[in-house]
């Protein structure tokens, strides 16, 4: 019968820089001794106990407990060599995070809320929110609704209840023109959700009024399209970077901002080349 704390292990794992091979496991150091091993902590609780191990006689098996401790240190410290291998960083594996849109199957079930759940919690953040609503008729309103929603939400628990605010300041933020807030909206929702966020983006930059726009939200405008385009870019999408340059370019225009327009339009046009390319 054996007698251990801890699951025995097969082998010893072998330390980089020391001497490996039988002789340096618990085992490999009882067998030459033709003796038996129990860890540290049973040799005290059977010496507090003054019993033995049951089926041992008494005085028919020595228990070695020096050289126990000495092969479970080197245990001890070839299990922390292999768990400090196995914390490496990423990058000197060659191992890259995944991308939110790359999550496995097991991952699935980060997804967003099914729409029944979306339209339970929508009623309820209405309800809770009644007064930040009822002022969003005006830009100004809107926007503050906003800003109260997305600051709830990154403190809500809730995932139903934290997509609803989020999706509520996204379409707050898209009515109103504030690119800004729908760009954040998203940022915030692809850190915790499975969903293309840059094609659900870019469908709410499409929706602001270009023309409706004063200089400030227009050149807000332009900028959350380029920051767009340049996340679809590097992730091959070009089709989405194409549309995303597009509405900076006019954006640019509307903002009174010509040579910020010409940029645009020229990586518009890269980027058109590329697709040709590929």
């Amino acid at each position: 019968m054996r007698f251990s704390v801890f699951p025995p292990s097969p082998r010893a794992t072998p330390l980089r820089g020391v001497r490996s091979g039988p002789g340096l496991s618990a085992q490999g150091i009882a067998a030459r001794r033709g003796v038996r091993i129990l860890p540290i902590l049973s040799l005290a609780v059977l010496a507090i106990a003054g019993t033995r191990p049951p089926g041992l006689p008494a005085g028919a098996v020595e228990i070695d407990a020096a050289a126990a401790l000495d092969a479970a240190a080197l245990d001890a410290a070839a299990l922390d060599a292999a768990a400090l291998e196995a914390m490496a960083p990423a990058e000197e594996t060659g191992i890259r995070r995944p991308l939110m849109r790359q999550i496995g199957p097991l991952e699935a079930a980060a997804g967003p809320p099914s729409r029944r759940a979306v339209a339970d919690g929508r009623a309820l953040v209405r309800r809770r929110f009644r007064a930040e609503f009822s002022h969003t008729a005006t830009a100004a309103g809107a926007r503050l609704a906003a800003e109260t929603l997305l600051a709830a939400a990154l403190t809500e628990s809730d995932r139903t209840l934290r997509w609803v605010l989020l999706d509520e300041a996204r379409r707050l933020g898209e009515s109103s023109g504030q690119a800004g807030i729908v760009s954040r909206s998203f940022a915030a929702a692809a850190g915790t959700y499975d969903f293309d966020d840059v094609a659900g983006e870019l469908r709410s930059l499409e929706q602001i009024p270009v023309r409706a726009l004063d200089g400030g939200r227009a050149a807000a405008l332009a900028k959350a399209a380029e920051q767009l385009a340049a996340r679809a870019a590097g992730e091959n999408r070009l089709p989405q970077a194409i549309a995303a340059e597009g509405i900076a370019v006019r954006a640019w225009q509307r903002a009174g901002n010509a040579p910020a327009a010409r940029e645009a339009a020229s990586r518009t046009t890269a980027l058109e080349r590329r697709s040709i390319r590929d």
